[in-house]
Formats: structure tokens, C-alpha cells, sequence
């Protein structure tokens, strides 16, 4: 039953990570701590009125999001996919 499974299992591992990836850049706006972290630094430029510095940390968020994605659990997927024989390479 576990290797049935596996597939949803780490779709919700997926939606996780998004969502705590998003809830880490809110808790970040919400709580500033001093540091120069993303969400400190995209705070810090929607207050000095900064465009292109914002849109820089924004596309920063972006980037990082799509990297893990793609590299942690996008091949993790196309491993269990192949393993499990869902797809055919």
C-alpha cells in the first residue's frame, strides 16, 4: 500500500514547502530581527520606495522558490515516477 501512496505523499511534501516557504516570507515582514534576511531587506525597500530593489528581492523569492522545486522535488518525483513505473523515460 506504502509504494501506492508514495506519489501523493510527496505531492503533499510539495504543497508543504510552498507553503511554509510562503509563511517564511510573511513571518519575515511581520517580525523584523535586525538581520538582513529576504524578507527584512524586501520590507526595507517597500519603505524607502525603492522599485527596483523590490522587484529585485521579489524576483530573488522567485528564483529560490523555482530552484527548489524543481531540483529537490522535481527529481525526487521523476525518481519515484520511474521507480514505481508511473512513466516511462
Amino acid at each position: 500500500m506504502l509504494p501506492a501512496a508514495f506519489p501523493a505523499y510527496l505531492s503533499g511534501l510539495k504543497q508543504g514547502w510552498a507553503f511554509a516557504w510562503r509563511s517564511l516570507m510573511a513571518g519575515e515582514l511581520i517580525v523584523l530581527l535586525g538581520a538582513q534576511s529576504v524578507g527584512s531587506l524586501l520590507q526595507l525597500y517597500r519603505n524607502l520606495a525603492a522599485p527596483a530593489s523590490l522587484i529585485a528581492i521579489m524576483i530573488v523569492i522567485l528564483v529560490v522558490g523555482i530552484v527548489v522545486d524543481a531540483l529537490v522535488f522535481g527529481q525526487l518525483d521523476r525518481f519515484v515516477r520511474k521507480q514505481y513505473g508511473l512513466i516511462r523515460f
